[in-house]
């Protein structure tokens, strides 16, 4: 018998005109395998490497993982002879090392979809081969004829799973959406929002005696210590503190912009040493999120609802409502009382809106801003102090008028009353300025309202500070302050009988500062005019020294 006569493979007994070994069913001679063979193997490749990729994504994984589940496939191939659908189908390619196996799987097949797939439709033509096959020298060959009946196998899946993925793409209703998106993440993991907890804060608010007054939430939206809350959480607030939900503590040093309609502030942490004024810096911060909220998506809030910090919710954005020009996420996370002013979450981590006000009337109606009103705002610098907020919000020309309206008998709508202090009035001195061993004439115009007191201050040179004052009494003791871009000067003073004195710091933004003193003899208790605003109608150093 000779050797073509007996099976290469097997070494059984092969009969006349035989081209496949009816023991092993390996070929008799090399056959090129033809384009239903490639493409029923190529089928079960593509399956394989979507599914994997895929469940890897559906977990939690990121797009790129698409890249190493090829290049593990790829190794499998070459430890198969071609690959896994090749190896299932009776195929294998005809290749000499692991080089030349990888330039056909790599580059090779990525010149082929380059060029539109046209290097893949080159195996219909008389040769058979693809352009990564002409490009690594490689073939594919069928093994037998075994893979016959697997082939068939596997058409009548592939056939089944693209009748299958054409009725759910044309019939989204019929399909009830029941397969899950390999690009959403499992909704019950929260664990992108809880890493978030350092960038989200309490906000302690104090009046004009340091006294607590209320609490709300708010968020770093910038490395340098940039953050966002509601208007309403620091109104009324003369001071405020926040606390980072690391626990580390930082005042409130200016507000950069509000929209008090939006309900939107934008506001600068730091702290205030013996040194001066230190800005935040590398501080944890959240993402805003450049996409729309849309109904029935999953959120998240972190917030302190009363006072508990760090206290997670989650919920659905259950309508998106407008009203007066203004647009409302209404949201099924609970909002409670310190809770304002909290990011509320994607499923990505990055903020969806604003936590702002609950329907006590209704049952968890809760609504939320969303956070583009914050990108307006976010890049002004306007640098007002909170004494200086507080003022223009509660005392308008209009609402100062009201305060100064005497008592009658009649009932008053506004709960606002005149006080009749001994500090309102009118102020001569003058102001020396230690550091830099200089003097100048000084002089304050003030009114006294239910402890505050607000005005102008008038200082000649050298010295230079003029402008709108706010403050506070308490008792003999005056304190107010002067506030610019440039410079804040905060005096404390004394009252005793109609002399006032004391000293005052003036803090540069370098973080320097300066020392000085100053003594006051009051002239008389004239009000200012009822219709003055300080912030527009008080000279300026300018103004003082023509």
């Amino acid at each position: 018998m000779s050797s073509s006569d007996i099976c290469g493979n097997c070494q059984a007994a092969l009969g006349p005109g035989a081209r496949f070994c009816p023991s092993c069913g390996s070929s008799v001679f090399s056959e090129l395998a033809n384009w239903y063979d490639r493409l029923c193997a190529a089928g079960v490749d593509g399956a394989l490497f979507a599914a994997c990729t895929g469940l890897l994504i559906w977990i939690g994984l990121k797009w790129w993982i698409a890249f190493p589940v090829w290049l593990v496939l790829t190794e499998v191939g070459y430890q198969l002879r071609g690959s896994i659908g090749k190896s299932l189908l009776g195929q294998f390619v005809k290749e000499k090392n692991r080089r030349q196996h990888y330039l056909r799987e790599t580059i090779g097949k990525t010149a082929s979809l380059a060029t539109f797939g046209i290097g893949f439709l080159m195996i219909l033509s008389k040769e058979q081969l693809a352009l990564h096959d002409y490009m690594a020298k490689t073939s594919v060959l069928r093994t037998g004829n075994a893979g016959r009946i697997r082939q068939a196998f596997v058409s009548i899946m592939l056939l089944t799973g693209a009748a299958l993925l054409a009725y759910l793409a044309f019939n989204p209703n019929k399909a009830n959406h029941s397969l899950p998106p390999f690009a959403k993440k499992r909704e019950t993991a929260l664990d992108s929002i809880v890493a978030q907890m350092p960038a989200v804060m309490t906000i302690y608010i104090y009046n004009g005696q340091g006294k607590t007054i209320g609490q709300g939430s708010g968020f770093v939206i910038s490395r340098d210590g940039i953050c966002a809350t509601n208007f309403h959480v620091l109104k009324d607030a003369y001071s405020a503190d926040a606390k980072l939900g690391d626990g580390r503590i930082f005042h409130l040093l200016a507000i950069h912009a509000y929209d008090a309609e939006r309900d939107i502030a934008i506001f600068q942490l730091g702290r205030k040493t013996s040194k001066g004024i230190e800005r935040a810096r590398d501080l944890p911060y959240l993402t805003l999120s450049t996409e729309d909220a849309q109904i029935g998506e999953r959120i998240a809030t972190i917030g302190s609802p009363e006072g508990l910090s760090n206290s997670v919710a989650d919920g659905l954005v259950s309508a998106i409502r407008g009203e007066s020009g203004q647009k409302y996420l209404q949201i099924s996370a609970p909002i409670s009382p310190g809770s304002s002013g909290g990011p509320v979450f994607n499923l990505k981590g990055e903020v969806l809106a604003i936590s702002s006000f609950q329907l006590v009337e209704g049952q968890n109606l809760n609504f939320a801003i969303p956070v583009g009103e914050i990108s307006k705002l976010r890049d002004l610098r306007a640098n007002l102090s909170l004494e200086q907020v507080y003022w223009q919000n509660h005392l308008s020309p209009a609402s100062r008028a009201a305060a100064r309206t005497p008592p009658t008998n009649e009932p008053q709508e506004s709960t606002r009353q005149t006080i009749s202090g001994t500090v309102t009035g009118s102020y001569l001195g003058t102001v020396h300025n230690v550091s830099g061993d200089m003097s100048a004439p000084f002089g304050i115009f003030i009114v006294e309202e239910q402890g505050m007191v607000w005005g102008c201050m008038a200082v000649k040179a050298p010295l230079y500070g003029s402008g709108p004052l706010y403050g506070n009494v308490d008792g003999q003791k005056v304190n107010f302050s002067v506030n610019s871009p440039n410079f804040k000067i905060a005096f404390d003073g004394l009252l005793d009988g109609r002399q006032l004195s004391g000293s005052y710091t003036v803090e540069n933004p370098d973080g320097t500062s300066q020392q000085g003193e100053f003594s006051l003899a009051k002239k008389d208790s004239k009000k200012l005019p009822s219709s003055m605003d300080p912030i527009k109608d008080c000279p300026t150093d300018t103004e003082i020294n023509k």
